[in-house]
């Protein structure tokens, strides 16, 4: 037994040549397995071991006792202890979790906690051949791609499952040949969780078609994972050449391969995305409507023409700006534009008058104005009569024309007067308030900030 998880270990690379590894310890029967084998391997091999227990307080007395029994055998063993608790049912209801989900969080939180504090160089679940079958028909019963049959990964960061090629059997039987103790948790019967009826009722049949299961799908296991890593690798370096940050061609990720590009998809936006979600916004992507969007959980997806852009839910301002007032002296932030305002009067000349070919200054005679000069975002029905230019035009085709995306409209400046619009920043400006030598002018001018 030991020398099969020795030579998993070494096939993965899972274990060091000095150091702590700390090993994840409830006091059942493949913890109790993984902890001696480690210690055995760990004099021979040089590095420490220590042991994390972590009380999810869940079972009363029986919790405690698994507690007790778990510190009793490392004060035997001369093996340092480490003790972690929390109350799972309450963090599990603070946080919308099931009770399953909660307690694992928690006990990893705990187990990555205390590695920081030690520097341990690995943490050692007792993950076994079993338990990766049970992962893989959860996986399959909600339905999953490659990853997800992946079942359990040999390594993940720091965390090392030494014992997924061992089965539970295997397990039971080395215990009693060497006559180690361990706990039972009572809660392994009871069929409210997803996990024990699999174990149950699912296995059993199985093994009754095909009693070497474990086996096949170990190696079912390694295959998938060995076609996810390739296709994900394809996918990092299409994100790696083609993408600008969070931004992607359309026609570039359409013209991939469909496996590629949902991996494509995922990754950009964080990777937790339903199969709906990815399919949506490849569909997104075939969308000839040139700026649209989605709202998914915790993420914006944006069409903007041929591009497609993945942002933070929040991160695109969409409501526009509070109407603002320039006057002569006065300088402001414009609130979600990353522009400042300036505005001075000045007496125009052919000097001043130079056309200002970025559209981010712009000079109005004064005694003309109607009303009061304002800077404010678009409104609904918004038209311009640009300058040297026949017809007037609606700023929502003028947006259209220069491509400007859906997203970003609200946040062009408009300058306006009580009679219409004046100017857009960035886009042009109208025919009106034009001043000629020698009158006296309002100056705005907009500058970027970071």
């Amino acid at each position: 037994m030991i020398e099969k998880i020795l030579k998993f270990a070494d096939d993965y690379n899972m274990l060091p040549e000095a150091g702590l590894v700390l090993i994840c310890v409830s006091g059942g029967a493949d913890s109790m397995c993984l902890v001696e084998a480690l210690r055995h391997i760990s004099s021979q091999r040089g590095f420490l071991v220590g042991v994390l227990h972590f009380n999810h307080k869940l079972r009363g007395e029986e919790s405690n006792r698994d507690e007790d029994f778990v510190r009793k055998y490392c004060k035997r063993g001369e093996v340092p202890f480490y003790l972690g608790d929390g109350d799972v049912r309450h963090y599990a209801k603070q946080n919308g979790l099931s009770i399953e989900t909660a307690a694992r969080d928690m006990r990893y939180d705990f187990f990555y906690r205390m590695a920081d504090k030690l520097k341990a160089e690995k943490i050692a679940t007792a993950h076994n051949a079993d338990d990766n079958i049970e992962t893989i028909l959860i996986n399959l019963a909600r339905g999953a791609g490659t990853n997800g049959m992946s079942g359990i990964p040999p390594i993940r960061g720091r965390v090392i499952r030494p014992m997924l090629n061992v089965s539970r059997d295997e397990v039971i039987s080395f215990l009693c040949e060497h006559e180690i103790a361990y706990v039972e948790d009572s809660t392994n019967s009871d069929d409210i969780y997803t996990r024990n009826r699999i174990r149950h009722h699912v296995i059993p049949i199985l093994k009754e078609i095909n009693p070497r299961l474990t086996e096949a799908a170990g190696t079912t296991a390694m295959l998938m994972r060995e076609d996810e890593q390739m296709l994900s690798e394809m996918a990092d370096l299409f994100i790696m050449d083609m993408c600008d940050g969070q931004t992607a061609n359309c026609v570039d990720i359409l013209n991939l391969p469909t496996a590629i590009s949902r991996r494509v998809v995922r990754k950009l936006c964080g990777g937790n995305l339903s199969f709906k979600h990815v399919s949506d916004i490849l569909d997104l992507c075939k969308n000839n409507m040139p700026s649209v969007q989605l709202s998914l959980p915790g993420m914006i997806v944006y069409r903007d023409y041929e591009k497609i852009v993945f942002g933070a839910d929040g991160e695109f301002e969409k409501d526009g700006f509070e109407e603002l007032y320039p006057a002569d002296g006065v300088s402001m932030i414009i609130n979600g534009t990353g522009l400042k305002m300036s505005c001075k009067s000045v007496v125009f000349d052919d000097k001043i008058g130079k056309v200002n070919k970025s559209l981010t200054s712009f000079l109005f005679k004064s005694v003309d104005t109607y009303g009061t000069i304002s800077v404010r975002s678009r409104r609904e029905g918004d038209k311009i009569k640009l300058l040297g230019q026949n017809g007037t035009k609606t700023l929502k085709k003028l947006f259209i024309e220069r491509r400007v995306p859906a997203r970003k409209r609200s946040l062009f400046p408009v300058i306006a007067d009580s009679k219409g619009i004046l100017a857009v920043y960035g886009l042009g400006r109208g025919e009106r308030l034009i001043p000629q030598s020698g009158d006296i002018a309002l100056q705005i001018d907009f500058e970027e900030i970071h």
